[in-house]
C-alpha cells in the first residue's frame, strides 16, 4: 500500500509516515491518527518505503489538489530551517484556522471588483518619479530597495504606481503594514485606485473572512493582498512584488510560539520568486541600513515632502524648570501652545506610550507600592473601572483603602498614562472633544475605526494616544504633536533603546502639518542636551543611525553579529536556571569557534504570571557557526534532564 509522509503540528522535529490506499497531491491536507486524537497534517511526500513498523493509516484526505504549492512549500521549508522551529508547526501555522482544524476550502463571500476607480489629480515630484522608474527597471527580477521618504514624501503613491504597472502585468501584489488600525486606511487608498480586488489579512477579521482572503490570494481572485506580518505566508502563484511599508517597526516581529520576522523572510520569498523588492520608511532600521551601504538594497531617497508641504518645527521644553504648573505631565508652555493651535481650528496630538491612569499606586508615609502578586512589576491604576491592573499577567484587584504595611490611609498615585492626561486636558480644554486612542478604547470591534473616522473629519480636538498612532496615520488637519514622557527611553537596558527612541520621535513628529501650513512638534524632557535630541530638531536621521552603527561595530553588536536567544521558564526558579545551565554546558562541549554563550541571566521582568524567566543569549559574527550550533542544540536536546519541567523557546534575531 503507498504511503504518504505527513508533517503535524507538534514541538517535534520530524515527519510521519502513514500508509494510504490512494496518492495524496503534496501540499495537501489529510486526517490522520495520532496518539488518542485525530488531527489535520500536510502530506509531504508519497513514498513506497518507511522506516517505521505498523504504521497507522490516513483517516480522510481533504484535499484533492495543494493547498500549499511548492513554491510556498519551498519558502516555509526554508523558514522553518533558519528559526530552527518544527516543521509540522510551521505549515499548520502558515494557514488560516480554518484549514488548520479541516474545513472545507471554500470561498463564502467574493469580494467584489471596486465599482469607481479614480486617478490621482496631481502631479508627482521629480524624487518619486525616479524612484517608481528605477523599481520598474527591475520588475522581472530579485531586487531589493529602501525606499527611504521622510514623512508625508509620498512613498505610498510610489507603492500605488508600481503596484499598478505589476497589476498590468498579470501579476500579484503583497503589502504588509506593522499595525492592523493602519490597514484600513491603505486598503481604502489601494481600492479608490487600482481596478483589482484587494483583501485584508490581519487578526481582528473573523475566521471565514480570513479563510475567504487567504483563497482569494491563492486562486490569483486578489490581485492585491494587504496585511500585518502573517500575511507572508499567503500563497500567490502570480507574484510580482513585495512591498513593507514602515520596515523598522517591531510588529513585524512574532513574539510568541514560531518566532519569525515578516521583514526579513519578506527577502527571501521575494528572491525565491524572483522578484522586488520594497521596503518604505522614515527611520531606517540599522540592519536595513547597513545593508544598503553593502549595496545588498538600492537606496531611493525622498528628501522633500509632497505637495512643497515644509517638515515641521520642532521644539523641546525642558521639564527641569517648566514643570511648576502641578501637572508634571503638562508644561505651562505646551498648554499655550495647544490653545494657539486649536483657537485657529486645528487638530493637536499628545503622544504618552503609557494607557491607564498612574503607572505607580503607593504610600506617602512608608513608600509602600502596588506590585502584582504573580509578577515582579507594578500594578497600574485605571480610574474609569478602579481598578489595579498588571500588563503582563492580566491579573487585577479593588485598590486598597489604607496602606497595607503602616496602615496609614496615606495612598497615592504617580506618574501619567492616557486616562490621567484625557482626564487633566478636560479641565484645561472642557469644550474641546478629546478622542483618546490605547488599547483600552480600541477593544471593542470597530472602536479604532469610529475614533479615526471622528479625526478624519477634520474637526477640531484633541487626540491623546499611544504608539498606535506613531506610524504611517495621515490626519490633515492635525497641526501640533506634543510628546511627553520620553525619557525612559534613555535609560532601557535595551541596546536597541535609543535607535527605537530616535525612530517613535521621527515618525510621531510626522503626523503633524502633512498638509498646507507648516506643522509643529513639542517634545517635553528633563534630558534636552542628549546628542539625540540635535538630529531629531534639524531631521537628520540618518546621521544619527550613522553614528550609532559606528557604536555597535566597536562593540561587535548587531548588526555587526548575530544573536539568538534560548528562554526557559517554571513555577520553580531553579529549575530555569539549571536548565539553561544544562544548555551552555552542551553548548560549550560543541567546541565552536567564534560563537559566545553568555549567561544564563535573569531576563528584564523575571517573574510572570508565577513563571521565572531565564534567558542564554548566543553571539557570533559568523552567522553560519550560530546555526550549526543551534541545530547541535536542537538533535541534543533530548539528553538534558530538565527538557519536561520547563517551558523554552529559542527566539533566533531577537528584537528585545
Amino acid at each position: 500500500m503507498p504511503i504518504v509522509e505527513v508533517a503535524i503540528s507538534v514541538p517535534l522535529h520530524k515527519t510521519f509516515d502513514y500508509q494510504c490506499d490512494q496518492e495524496v497531491a503534496v501540499g495537501a491536507r489529510v486526517k490522520v491518527p495520532f496518539g488518542a486524537k485525530k488531527v489535520i497534517g500536510i502530506a509531504l511526500a508519497n513514498k513506497d518505503k518507511s522506516n517505521f513498523n505498523k504504521l497507522k493509516s490516513v483517516e480522510m484526505v481533504l484535499d484533492e489538489t495543494a493547498i500549499l504549492d511548492k513554491p510556498i512549500l519551498d519558502f516555509l521549508f526554508w523558514a522553518a530551517k533558519y528559526y530552527h522551529h518544527p516543521i509540522g508547526e510551521v505549515l499548520l501555522a502558515a494557514m488560516p484556522k480554518n484549514l488548520r482544524i479541516g474545513k472545507p476550502a471554500i470561498i463564502k463571500k467574493m469580494i467584489g471588483l471596486p465599482v469607481k476607480t479614480s486617478k490621482p489629480d496631481f502631479e508627482i515630484t521629480q524624487e518619486q518619479s525616479l524612484a517608481i522608474d528605477t523599481i520598474l527597471e527591475k520588475r522581472d527580477t530579485y531586487h531589493g530597495f529602501l525606499l527611504h521618504g521622510v514623512t508625508g514624501s509620498g512613498k505610498t503613491e510610489v507603492y500605488l504606481r508600481i503596484t499598478q504597472e505589476v497589476l498590468n502585468q498579470g501579476k500579484q501584489v503583497l503589502v504588509l503594514v506593522p499595525e492592523i488600525g493602519l490597514t484600513p486606511q491603505m486598503i481604502s487608498r489601494f481600492e479608490r485606485r487600482l481596478k483589482t480586488r484587494v483583501v485584508a489579512i490581519h487578526s481582528q477579521l473573523n475566521e471565514t473572512q480570513k479563510l475567504d482572503a487567504y483563497l482569494m490570494a491563492k486562486n490569483t481572485e486578489a490581485g492585491v493582498v494587504l496585511g500585518t506580518r502573517s500575511a507572508i505566508f499567503a500563497p500567490m502563484p502570480n507574484l510580482g512584488l513585495i512591498i513593507i511599508d514602515e520596515e523598522h517597526d517591531g510588529s513585524f516581529k512574532q513574539q510568541s510560539s514560531f518566532r519569525y520576522s515578516a521583514r526579513d523572510l519578506s527577502f527571501i520569498r521575494a528572491k525565491q520568486t524572483n522578484i522586488p523588492l520594497i521596503l518604505g520608511t522614515a527611520t531606517p532600521a540599522l540592519e536595513t541600513l547597513k545593508n544598503a551601504m553593502d549595496n545588498k538594497l538600492t537606496r531611493l531617497t525622498l528628501a522633500n515632502r509632497a505637495g512643497g508641504v515644509m517638515m515641521p518645527k520642532v521644539s523641546l521644553i525642558d521639564m527641569r524648570s517648566n514643570s511648576e504648573n502641578g501637572h508634571s505631565a503638562l508644561s505651562k508652555l505646551l498648554i499655550e501652545k495647544m490653545q494657539q493651535h486649536l483657537s485657529k481650528g486645528k487638530q493637536v496630538m499628545l503622544f504618552i506610550n503609557r494607557r491607564g491612569y498612574a503607572p505607580v499606586f503607593f504610600c506617602t508615609e512608608c513608600a509602600w507600592k502596588s506590585e502584582c502578586s504573580h509578577c515582579n512589576a507594578s500594578m497600574i491604576y485605571h480610574r474609569h473601572v478602579n481598578r489595579l491592573k498588571c500588563h503582563h499577567c492580566g491579573d487585577e484587584k479593588m485598590p486598597e483603602q489604607s496602606c497595607p504595611d503602616c496602615g496609614e490611609q496615606s495612598l497615592e498615585v504617580y506618574g501619567y498614562g492616557t486616562e490621567r492626561l484625557e482626564e487633566t486636558l478636560s479641565s484645561y480644554f472642557s469644550e474641546m472633544p478629546i478622542i483618546r486612542i490605547d488599547r483600552d478604547t480600541t477593544r471593542r470591534k470597530k472602536a479604532l475605526a469610529e475614533h479615526l473616522e471622528k479625526i478624519n473629519s477634520g474637526e477640531p480636538c484633541i487626540i491623546v494616544g499611544t504608539q498606535m498612532l506613531a506610524k504611517g496615520h495621515d490626519f490633515s488637519n492635525l497641526a501640533m504633536v506634543g510628546i511627553l514622557d520620553v525619557d525612559g527611553g534613555f535609560l532601557s537596558t535595551n541596546f536597541r533603546a535609543t535607535e527605537y527612541l530616535a525612530q517613535l520621535l521621527i515618525q510621531v513628529s510626522g503626523r503633524a502639518g502633512r498638509t498646507g501650513d507648516q506643522g509643529e512638534v513639542v517634545i517635553q524632557t528633563r534630558y534636552p542636551d542628549h546628542p539625540m535630541f540635535h538630529y531629531v530638531l534639524s531631521n537628520r536621521y540618518t546621521q544619527f543611525a550613522s553614528g550609532l552603527l559606528k557604536q555597535r561595530k566597536s562593540a561587535m553588536m548587531p548588526p555587526f553579529s548575530h544573536q539568538a536567544l534560548l528562554c526557559a521558564n517554571a513555577k520553580n526558579k531553579q529549575n530555569s536556571e539549571d536548565f539553561l545551565r544544562e544548555v551552555a554546558g552542551l553548548l560549550k562541549s560543541v567546541n565552536m569557534d567564534g560563537v559566545e554563550i553568555w549567561g544564563p541571566v535573569t531576563n528584564s521582568i523575571e517573574k510572570k504570571a508565577d513563571y521565572y524567566y531565564f534567558n542564554l543569549y548566543l553571539q557570533s559574527h559568523d552567522r553560519a557557526a550560530l546555526h550549526r550550533m543551534l541545530a547541535t542544540f536542537n538533535q541534543h536536546v533530548d539528553t538534558i534532564k530538565l527538557k519536561n519541567k520547563v517551558r523554552w523557546y529559542l527566539d533566533v534575531d531577537p528584537i528585545d
